[in-house]
Protein backbone atom coordinates (compact mmCIF):
# COMPACT_ATOMS: atom_id res chain seq x y z
CA UNK A 1 0.00 0.00 0.00
CA UNK A 2 2.85 1.92 1.14
CA UNK A 3 4.41 1.49 -2.40
CA UNK A 4 1.38 2.58 -4.10
CA UNK A 5 0.85 6.21 -1.85
CA UNK A 6 4.40 6.79 -3.62
CA UNK A 7 3.68 5.88 -6.82
CA UNK A 8 0.55 8.00 -7.07
CA UNK A 9 2.47 10.86 -5.20
CA UNK A 10 5.42 11.16 -8.05
CA UNK A 11 3.10 11.01 -10.77
CA UNK A 12 1.11 13.70 -9.13
CA UNK A 13 4.10 15.67 -9.10
CA UNK A 14 4.90 15.09 -11.94
CA UNK A 15 2.14 15.89 -13.70
CA UNK A 16 1.46 19.01 -11.32
CA UNK A 17 5.50 20.20 -12.11
CA UNK A 18 4.31 19.97 -16.36
CA UNK A 19 1.24 21.69 -16.13
CA UNK A 20 2.20 24.33 -13.40
CA UNK A 21 5.26 25.41 -15.18
CA UNK A 22 3.66 25.15 -18.58
CA UNK A 23 1.11 27.11 -16.74
CA UNK A 24 3.00 29.78 -15.88
CA UNK A 25 5.36 30.31 -18.70
CA UNK A 26 1.87 31.06 -20.35
CA UNK A 27 0.78 33.29 -18.22
CA UNK A 28 4.19 35.52 -18.89
CA UNK A 29 3.27 35.23 -22.66
CA UNK A 30 -0.61 36.25 -22.22
CA UNK A 31 0.47 39.34 -20.17
CA UNK A 32 2.88 40.31 -22.62
CA UNK A 33 0.08 39.67 -25.31
CA UNK A 34 -2.49 41.36 -23.07
CA UNK A 35 -0.34 44.52 -22.40
CA UNK A 36 0.42 44.70 -26.67
CA UNK A 37 -3.58 43.88 -27.01
CA UNK A 38 -4.60 46.51 -24.46
CA UNK A 39 -2.43 49.56 -23.75
CA UNK A 40 -4.69 50.34 -21.37
CA UNK A 41 -4.40 47.84 -18.84
CA UNK A 42 -3.63 49.08 -15.27
CA UNK A 43 0.91 48.83 -15.09
CA UNK A 44 0.52 47.61 -11.88
CA UNK A 45 -1.88 44.24 -13.26
CA UNK A 46 0.70 42.08 -14.31
CA UNK A 47 3.43 42.23 -11.57
CA UNK A 48 0.38 41.13 -9.11
CA UNK A 49 -1.17 38.18 -11.49
CA UNK A 50 2.78 37.23 -11.82
CA UNK A 51 3.27 37.00 -7.71
CA UNK A 52 -0.28 35.49 -7.56
CA UNK A 53 1.15 32.60 -10.45
CA UNK A 54 4.13 32.03 -8.06
CA UNK A 55 1.63 30.53 -4.92
CA UNK A 56 1.12 27.21 -7.64
CA UNK A 57 5.07 26.40 -7.69
CA UNK A 58 5.53 27.33 -3.94
CA UNK A 59 2.41 24.30 -3.77
CA UNK A 60 4.23 21.81 -6.01
CA UNK A 61 7.41 22.52 -3.28
CA UNK A 62 5.13 22.32 -0.50
CA UNK A 63 3.86 19.02 -2.01
CA UNK A 64 7.29 17.56 -2.30
CA UNK A 65 7.75 18.13 1.65
CA UNK A 66 5.10 15.84 1.89
CA UNK A 67 2.25 18.76 2.77
CA UNK A 68 -0.29 17.91 0.27
CA UNK A 69 -3.16 19.55 1.55
CA UNK A 70 -1.48 23.03 1.82
CA UNK A 71 -0.12 22.34 -1.56
CA UNK A 72 -3.29 21.46 -3.24
CA UNK A 73 -4.52 24.68 -1.55
CA UNK A 74 -1.60 26.55 -2.92
CA UNK A 75 -2.35 24.96 -6.80
CA UNK A 76 -6.00 25.21 -6.52
CA UNK A 77 -6.71 28.25 -5.27
CA UNK A 78 -4.91 31.02 -7.66
CA UNK A 79 -5.86 28.53 -11.00
CA UNK A 80 -9.92 28.43 -9.97
CA UNK A 81 -9.56 31.95 -9.47
CA UNK A 82 -7.67 32.78 -13.04
CA UNK A 83 -9.78 30.19 -14.49
CA UNK A 84 -13.15 31.70 -13.28
CA UNK A 85 -11.94 35.71 -14.01
CA UNK A 86 -9.93 34.64 -17.36
CA UNK A 87 -13.18 32.52 -18.09
CA UNK A 88 -15.60 35.22 -17.84
CA UNK A 89 -13.12 38.02 -19.41
CA UNK A 90 -11.99 36.13 -22.32
CA UNK A 91 -15.20 33.69 -23.23
CA UNK A 92 -18.50 35.55 -21.68
CA UNK A 93 -17.84 39.47 -21.27
CA UNK A 94 -18.75 41.99 -23.77
CA UNK A 95 -15.39 43.90 -23.39
CA UNK A 96 -12.78 43.95 -26.30
CA UNK A 97 -10.66 41.34 -24.70
CA UNK A 98 -13.40 38.73 -25.50
CA UNK A 99 -11.50 35.92 -28.09
CA UNK A 100 -14.85 36.09 -30.32
CA UNK A 101 -15.22 39.88 -30.27
CA UNK A 102 -11.28 40.77 -30.70
CA UNK A 103 -10.96 43.20 -33.26
CA UNK A 104 -8.75 42.34 -36.11
CA UNK A 105 -4.86 42.41 -35.53
CA UNK A 106 -1.57 41.41 -35.77
CA UNK A 107 -1.42 39.44 -32.15
CA UNK A 108 -5.11 38.65 -31.96
CA UNK A 109 -4.59 34.93 -33.27
CA UNK A 110 -1.87 34.30 -30.44
CA UNK A 111 -4.06 36.23 -27.23
CA UNK A 112 -7.21 33.34 -28.54
CA UNK A 113 -4.61 30.84 -28.41
CA UNK A 114 -3.03 31.72 -25.29
CA UNK A 115 -6.44 32.14 -23.46
CA UNK A 116 -7.69 28.61 -24.42
CA UNK A 117 -4.60 26.94 -23.55
CA UNK A 118 -4.75 29.17 -19.95
CA UNK A 119 -8.46 27.75 -19.43
CA UNK A 120 -7.04 24.08 -20.17
CA UNK A 121 -4.21 24.26 -17.99
CA UNK A 122 -5.94 25.94 -14.88
CA UNK A 123 -8.88 23.22 -15.63
CA UNK A 124 -6.13 20.68 -15.35
CA UNK A 125 -4.30 22.29 -12.40
CA UNK A 126 -6.87 22.29 -10.20
CA UNK A 127 -8.20 18.91 -11.19
CA UNK A 128 -4.58 17.27 -10.27
CA UNK A 129 -4.63 19.73 -6.95
CA UNK A 130 -7.90 17.65 -6.29
CA UNK A 131 -6.10 14.40 -6.79
CA UNK A 132 -3.33 16.19 -4.80
CA UNK A 133 -5.89 16.79 -1.42
CA UNK A 134 -7.72 13.66 -1.62
CA UNK A 135 -4.23 11.57 -1.83
CA UNK A 136 -3.19 9.86 1.37
CA UNK A 137 0.18 11.09 0.47
CA UNK A 138 2.13 11.62 4.07
CA UNK A 139 5.12 13.10 3.97
CA UNK A 140 7.16 13.64 1.00
CA UNK A 141 6.53 11.33 -2.42
CA UNK A 142 10.26 11.65 -3.02
CA UNK A 143 11.41 10.17 0.14
CA UNK A 144 9.70 6.93 -0.25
Amino acid sequence: MQQMDTSVGRRLLRWGVAVVGAHFLLVLWHLLLLLTVEPNTPRLLPPILILINLLPLAGLLAYAKGFSKSAAILIALPLAVGLAIGGYSHFLSPGTDNVFRMPPGEFRLSFQVSALLLVILEASGCWIALRMFVSKNSGSPMDK
